[in-house]
């Protein structure tokens, strides 16, 4: 089936009751407008990382795609918005004004990225809540509707606020782990105690697959910090866990991604003869702090798809381990 219907060339479209009315009508307006909040939030809610955040305003955007569909089909009897639905975000307004502090005045928008979207959002509800009164003087707009999409531009405004203080709080954050681990990008240092969380974080996800493995984790030198086998784990696996960390740093290159350059006619072909701490094989990824190299994690005692992911894994949630 073709997504063109061709049904609205002559400058007519249809209304989800059937009725015909041509493309200039206030109620096509408005359901533009509906259309443009809903994806303008939906742009919003990929730009934030609270999932709670996120959940919200999918449930807000069900709601407008309710309220569209009210004036598509004219009847509030069948979609309509009910008043447990503006307590709901009427609740979410004064959470969020309990956590900030709103300043008289007006709001110069653009502090921070996302905070800047939020604002444009909230004129883009503004701008639909004018057009739903106008449709609402000649064709009845269900009440909690009006109200819904007027609390919309209120929670959307105390939502940029608290995005501007959360962003500050979280900028702070990582300002005190630099200056803790290092000023300078890739001057964060690895330490035992860095150390023992992130293999302690390895060792869970090890866990979840019901996987005894061992864990290394060597400094950017390639110098081993700690070493720690689960129970079950063969004796090997940990020198092979410790010398995979090792040889990612070595080289700079996750083993897996060597395995493949190490085979014949590949350029490393050899490498492991070189040195007798070289792996060729999958299990161990260099440790990155803003694309510098500050270490690396070996893992073994799985298959090699088993070691690949978990040593993966333990390079990805380094900095949430350090933060």
């Amino acid at each position: 089936m073709s997504i063109y219907s061709k049904t609205g060339d002559d400058g007519y479209t249809s209304l989800l009751n059937g009725e015909r009315v041509p493309k200039d009508d206030l109620r096509i307006e408005t359901l533009g407008n509906l259309d443009e909040l809903t994806s303008y939030l939906g742009f919003a809610k990929a730009q934030i990382d609270d999932d709670s955040i996120k959940k919200e305003i999918e449930n807000i955007q069900i709601k407008v795609k309710v309220i569209l569909s009210e004036i598509a089909d004219g009847k509030s009897d069948k979609w309509h918005i009910s008043e447990n639905d503006v307590f709901d975000i009427e609740r979410l307004i004064d959470d969020y004004q309990n956590m900030v502090k709103i300043k008289n005045g007006f709001v110069i928008p653009g502090k921070n990225q996302i905070s800047a979207l939020l604002d444009v959002v909230r004129t883009i509800t503004r701008k639909t809540e004018r057009s739903l009164i106008e449709v609402d003087k000649k064709y009845s707009v269900n009440i909690n509707s009006k109200v819904y999409i007027n609390r919309l531009s209120d929670y959307l405004f105390v939502l940029a606020r608290y995005m501007e203080i959360k962003t500050e709080i979280e900028e702070k954050v990582k300002d005190a782990i630099r200056k803790h681990y290092g000023k300078n990008k890739g001057e964060i240092k690895l330490n035992l105690d860095i150390a023992k969380n992130l293999m302690a974080k390895v060792e869970k996800k090890a866990e979840s697959i019901n996987l005894p493995v061992a864990i290394a984790i060597v400094d950017m030198h390639g110098n081993l910090i700690a070493a720690h086998f689960m129970d079950g784990t063969l004796l090997e696996s940990m020198n092979l866990a410790i010398n995979k960390a090792y040889t990612s740093v070595a080289l700079k290159m996750p083993t897996h991604e060597l395995s493949k350059l190490a085979q014949p006619g590949q350029p490393l072909y050899g490498i492991n003869t070189t040195d007798s701490r070289i792996v060729v094989f999958g299990g161990g990824c260099p440790i990155k702090y803003q694309g510098e190299i500050v270490g690396g994690i070996g893992v073994s005692g799985g298959t090699v798809e088993q070691d690949v992911e978990l040593s993966i894994y333990g390079a990805d949630v380094f900095e949430e381990v350090i933060s």
